[in-house]
């Protein structure tokens, strides 16, 4: 992956109020509803049915309909633009979470119910968040903020919104029961569309449908990545990373915290800790990202994995595993805005809706599929063998990103 030869220029000092702040304010209220979703309709199903099994057929439900909406997301970000497919994407999930509390209140709830619902309902999300980070480079620019530095907030937005989400939801079940958590987050979703469909204005030429979109269709948007070397690698490798990342917080962290250290606190601690290291991760990459090469950034962050993992698995002590999470934390933060900024760089800007939606697709499947995987290698080799295991896949892929 070679550094990208554009880089923006000196603007002037950026304003409060502009279009890539009510963006960023959107993205984050937006997916803080999708977290209260992500933990309220799990505990939903578990309650009413009490089957672990049926809990899962909604989990894989939801990744499904996201990774197809991400196929598609391109298309109808390019057919009615990304402003109008942001709002009307926060609106339409609003309404495919709505009928859940009502349901429940009228105790007519089934489990086809919530499969179906949350299939539509990611489906359709999916073409919000694509359209949102297509956003980000003509936001950035009307409010003269550099890219990194746009990209890292509007990532750090997204880390703040998985912070208050999940405890937010835990808080309004206790309180308030699945019902008030699911309507909170059609406020959550109606109030971003408000704020995207009146706020964020940018010149007509980034806010319109693309007028190229009968020469780009998915098999061209396909070829496009992947004959892009650097956007081959922005899809190749941290799908399968997720495979190994993406069970950390899931399973792996409390299964840690039982097995090594027998105290249910040190599991807020270690998962605060990843959460912190993602945020100072993409804080970093804002505040020095435009002059650090594309590439070292990209490696280190392969090389710094499978070395936390490994010392994770190898020196059972609290504050070194606090401070490798943090490591690993800040690492991945710093990634999501680094493969951001080099997509909106290589990628014309008709085409990068496609590009984003694509480039993405993969990752919410790939989440679950490592976490049963994970899961079943916990309970038949035991934690320390699985840490040892991921550490060996970790250092495999770092090494395929450094060759």
């Amino acid at each position: 992956m070679t550094d990208a030869a554009f880089r923006p220029t000196p603007f002037a000092s950026p304003r409060l109020l502009t279009p890539l702040t009510f963006l960023v304010l959107a993205n984050a209220v937006s997916l803080s509803g999708n977290v209260i979703t992500t933990v309220a309709i799990p505990w939903l199903v578990l309650t009413t049915t009490g089957s672990a099994a049926l809990t899962g057929i909604a989990v894989f439900a939801g990744a499904g309909g996201a990774a197809v909406g991400g196929l598609v997301a391109g298309r109808i970000v390019d057919a009615i633009g990304p402003i109008r497919t942001s709002w009307a994407a926060d609106l339409f999930s609003g309404l495919a979470v709505a009928p859940l509390p009502i349901l429940l209140a009228f105790d007519a709830l089934e489990i086809w119910h919530v499969v179906l619902l949350a299939v539509v309902g990611t489906l359709i999300d999916a073409a919000g968040s694509a359209s949102r980070q297509s956003l980000v480079p003509a936001a950035a620019e009307s409010g003269g903020f550099q890219r990194e530095r746009a990209n890292a907030t509007f990532t750090s937005a997204e880390h703040i919104g998985y912070l208050l989400g999940a405890p937010i939801a835990g808080l309004l079940i206790a309180a308030f029961g699945v019902g008030a958590a699911l309507w909170v987050t059609v406020a959550s979703f109606a109030f971003a569309a408000l704020v995207v469909g009146r706020f964020v204005r940018l010149p007509r030429s980034h806010a319109v449908a693309s007028t190229d979109t009968d020469s780009v269709g998915l098999r061209e948007t396909v070829a496009f990545i992947w004959g892009d070397p650097a956007l081959r690698a922005l899809v190749v490798f941290p799908t399968v990373a997720t495979l190994l990342v993406g069970p950390l917080a899931p399973i792996v962290l409390p299964v840690l915290a039982r097995h090594a250290f027998g105290d249910p606190v040190v599991l807020g601690l270690m998962v605060a800790s990843y959460g912190a290291g993602g945020l100072l991760g993409t804080a970093g990459f804002g505040a020095i990202g435009a002059r650090v090469p594309r590439r070292a950034l990209f490696i280190g962050v392969f090389v710094v994995w499978p070395s936390t993992y490994a010392a994770i698995a190898l020196v059972p002590s609290l504050p070194f595993t606090l401070a490798m999470l943090l490591t690993l934390g800040a690492a991945v933060g710093s990634l999501v805005p680094l493969m951001a900024t080099i997509r909106q760089e290589r990628a014309p800007e008709h085409v990068l809706p496609r590009v984003v939606g694509l480039s993405t697709a993969s990752i919410p499947v790939a989440g679950p599929i490592g976490v049963l995987f994970v899961g079943v290698l916990i309970d038949v080799l035991g934690l320390h063998q699985t840490l040892l295991l991921l550490t060996a896949g970790a250092a495999l892929i770092g090494t395929a990103v450094v060759v």
